[in-house]
Formats: C-alpha cells, structure tokens, sequence
C-alpha cells in the first residue's frame, strides 16, 4: 500500500518537472481599438475624431445636431395719437437690442399700427411715426439701424375688432419678432446631470 502512495505522490512531480515554462510574451493586438476622442467608437472606423465631449453620437463617432429656436419679440403700445414710447418700454426694448447683438445677421421689421379712430391718411402716417419711434430706441440701445425696417399699417391690420377703448388700446401698438436657430451637438444624458446644449 505504501509503494502504492509513493508512486500515486511521485508521478505527478515527475510530469511537472519534465514541463518547460516559456516566458512570457506580450501579444499584439490585430487591431488598433484606441478611442483617441473618447466617444465610446474606436479611431480605426471612426469618421469623426472631433466628438464634443459626452455628445451622442452614433456607429461611426459622428454626433447629431440639437436645433434650439431662440425667440424674441416687442410689443410696444402708444398713447392716442401719441407716437412717443414711455419708459415702461425701456425693458422690453433693452431685451430686443440684446437678442439682436448677439445674432447679428437677423434683421427685425418694425409694424406699426393705429386705432380707427381718425381718417386712413392720418392713422398710416401716425403707425409709421410710432414704428420709427421704437427703430429709433432701438438705435439707441445699441443695434444698427440697417438691422431695422420699418412698415406702417395704419388701422388696416387690428389686432382687435371692437369699437370700445380697449381694442382701440390694443390696436395703437409696434410690433416685431425675431427667431434664431442655434445649432449644437446633441448631448448625452447620464443619471447623474443633464449635458447643457446651450453653450
């Protein structure tokens, strides 16, 4: 029984040291599998190596784009048969010239309008002084006045059909409005924030 143990231990060690043990080697990989940008696609099929940081983007590391529509409008409204703007307006203006300053090739058209009261003639010349007033605060407030148009409509176009004071109010007014698009890399969201696309 012992000569049994004896052998059973033995040949074990014995295959063990007839191994020989190589070094080892460093393996190569077939593949470059850097992702240079970090976008989670590889560099060797990626066709756009310049993904914004945690954008989205799809098989081949292109991000898509966000469109965001940035709108801003002014409504100014007049004393009757006044053409003058009261301070009330002063924000409203300020934030028209804002939104102008920071998209300069929009051009904004001014449409000035007047009440019924009063004869055609009278109230299309009254609409276009009321538009002129505001392109003139505008002015004012810092954008370029070959940004501005201005159209007077007289009482032709109301915003408002009754005869009483308030749709005459309503009426006596400047209106214009401006949309910008603004393009930005579409982002991806994770559980702990939200990306920020307006940058």
């Amino acid at each position: 029984m012992k000569v049994w143990i004896l052998l059973a231990l033995t040949l074990p060690l014995a295959a063990c040291s007839s191994l020989t043990t190589e070094p080892e080697r460093e393996t190569v990989a077939a593949y470059d599998l850097s992702d240079l940008d970090r976008d989670g696609v590889i560099t060797a099929r990626d066709n756009c190596l310049d993904s914004v940081t945690n954008s989205e983007v799809d098989n081949g590391g292109c991000g898509g784009s966000a469109y965001k529509a940035l709108q801003q409008d002014i409504i100014i409204l007049f004393a009757h048969d006044r053409s003058e703007i009261t301070p009330k307006y002063r924000d409203e203006i300020n934030q028209m010239a804002t939104f102008m300053k920071q998209n300069p090739d929009l051009k904004l058209l001014l449409e000035g309008h007047a009440s019924k009261v009063g004869s055609d003639e009278y109230n299309l010349a009254l609409s276009k002084r009321r538009a002129e007033a505001a392109r003139r605060a505008l002015m004012k407030a810092g954008v370029e006045g070959n940004h501005l148009e201005i159209i007077g409509y007289g009482e032709s176009a109301p915003l408002l059909m009754g005869e009483d004071e308030q749709s005459a109010a309503a009426n006596r007014r400047v209106v214009g409005a401006l949309t910008s698009m603004k393009e930005g890399a579409r982002m991806r969201w994770n559980v702990y924030s939200v990306e920020n696309s307006d940058k």
